[in-house]
């Protein structure tokens, strides 16, 4: 199975997962660093939403881009396993940030200014792994930011947010 197929499947996996939880959700017709939207519109609260980068792997892999630092409220949304049991971490980008060692944060891989800066694990390491497993199914925690974002609309049709 290649890549792209992959992706289709974990973010699949994903949409399901987030629509059980009770989240609708979009997908922009135009890929441009955010792979989903996460949002809300119930009746009589304001319009709230949050972009969200999804990055599938079969096994546990991770990778962090330094591109996504200009989206303010971003979450990752990484799937481990997708293929067989799918396992949901989401992330903002300064925790993911965090799970990287200081030497690494100190390498050219991550301060290069092509716009290809990053980190990746092809295999998790065990100290990763428990890194990251506090962030898995933090349904609650996005549920948390999802109310606490507001999307405006002024009279011009200009959009803002509120929150964080």
């Amino acid at each position: 199975m290649d890549e792209q197929q992959i992706e289709l499947i974990g973010t699949a996996a994903l949409s399901a997962a987030l629509i059980r939880e009770g989240f609708e959700i979009a997908r922009p017709v135009r890929d441009h660093g955010i792979d989903l939207l996460v949002f809300s519109d119930a009746p009589g609260r304001p319009f709230s939403a949050i972009p969200v980068q999804v990055k599938t792997h079969s096994e546990e892999a991770l990778g962090i881009s330094r591109k996504y630092e200009k989206f303010e409220g971003l979450v990752y949304a990484v799937i481990w396993k997708a293929l067989t049991q799918p396992r949901f971490f989401l992330l903002d980008h300064s925790e993911a940030v965090s799970l990287l060692p200081e030497s690494s944060r100190q390498s050219d891989s991550w301060t290069r200014t092509d716009g290809k800066a990053g980190w990746t694990w092809t295999t998790a390491p065990k100290h990763l792994q428990v890194a990251l497993a506090p962030f898995e199914n933090r349904w609650d925690w996005l549920r948390q930011r999802l109310n606490a974002t507001v999307i405006s609309i002024d009279a011009r049709g200009s959009s803002g947010h509120a929150g964080f």
